[in-house]
């Protein structure tokens, strides 16, 4: 009798020993399983940003630097996210990036409104100009007084600018979009075009930069679009959400204006006072 409870016993404590090195082995997996999610919770804190590789004095690809870029990473700091990469693609790649979630924000986006992209508030505006030769004397008011005209626009010129620029297009002697913005103003000093058109800023910059090497010509600036707020866009509305109150914050706290001190305007106008009528 006693070797049977004996027997029981051991079988007892067989099967609670059993039962804790399950309960152990659960434990460990499920240890493994919450470390595994943290890890990959930590990773995907990396924001993917898309940007047009050549757009100063917005942005500067040698060292992620320039306006945009640098009210993007204030903001985000502000919120705790500094694990920014930074990716160089066209305007037309950025979209379909962001687009098919293959990076969360877009700096230049002029794809259609479609559901699941979110534009953030403005970062900032920008004022696209037609530019010409003073000695031309264009009178461009309008749009529409490009017709005719051999014109030289940065790349999706007709998706970023007001609907009647696109149907003008079609009535051009000439019309080329291009990615490298100094180009233009290399092909309007040269006489190889009548019009650039470009955002203000961007021209400014790169007409200070060729008149490093090269003479210039007297020039027209003809502000025939309005002002168009540049807002970030983003494919996730939480962080577009977060992004917002970074910017928000950036703004109270003077670090927003702070930044858009160095916007590289003032210099350029300042050294083409005779140049620009």
């Amino acid at each position: 009798m006693n070797g049977v409870i004996h027997t029981r016993n051991r079988r007892k404590l067989c099967l609670k020993g059993q039962f804790v090195i399950k309960l152990l082995c659960f434990c460990l997996i499920l240890f493994s399983v919450s470390l595994h999610a943290l890890t990959e919770q930590k990773s995907t804190n990396r924001v993917n940003i898309g940007v047009s590789p050549s757009l100063p004095p917005y942005v500067f690809s040698k060292n992620n630097s320039g306006l945009q870029l640098e009210l993007i990473k204030a903001a985000f700091k502000s919120q705790g996210i500094t694990d920014l990469n930074i990716i160089y693609m066209s305007n037309k790649r950025v979209e379909h990036s962001l687009e098919q979630a293959e990076i969360d924000v877009a700096v230049n986006y002029a794809g259609s409104r479609i559901e699941g992209i979110y534009p953030s508030q403005s970062l900032l505006s920008y004022q696209n100009v037609a530019v010409s030769l003073t000695k031309n004397n264009f009178k461009i008011n309008s749009v529409y007084a490009l017709t005719g005209k051999s014109v030289l626009a940065f790349q999706n010129a007709t998706a970023f600018l007001p609907h009647p620029y696109k149907k003008v297009t079609t009535k051009l002697n000439y019309y080329e979009e291009v990615v490298n913005q100094a180009a233009q103003v290399d092909h309007l000093m040269k006489e190889w075009v009548d019009v650039v058109v470009l955002e203000k800023r961007v021209f400014l910059y790169y007409l200070q930069q060729y008149q490093l090497e090269n003479n210039t010509k007297e020039i027209t600036i003809h502000p025939i679009f309005s002002e168009a707020a540049r807002p970030a866009y983003f494919n996730d509305k939480p962080l577009q959400e977060l992004f917002d109150m970074g910017l928000a914050h950036i703004k109270k706290s003077g670090e927003y204006n702070a930044i858009m001190t160095f916007d590289g305007t003032n210099y350029a106008k300042a050294s083409y006072d005779g140049l620009i009528k």
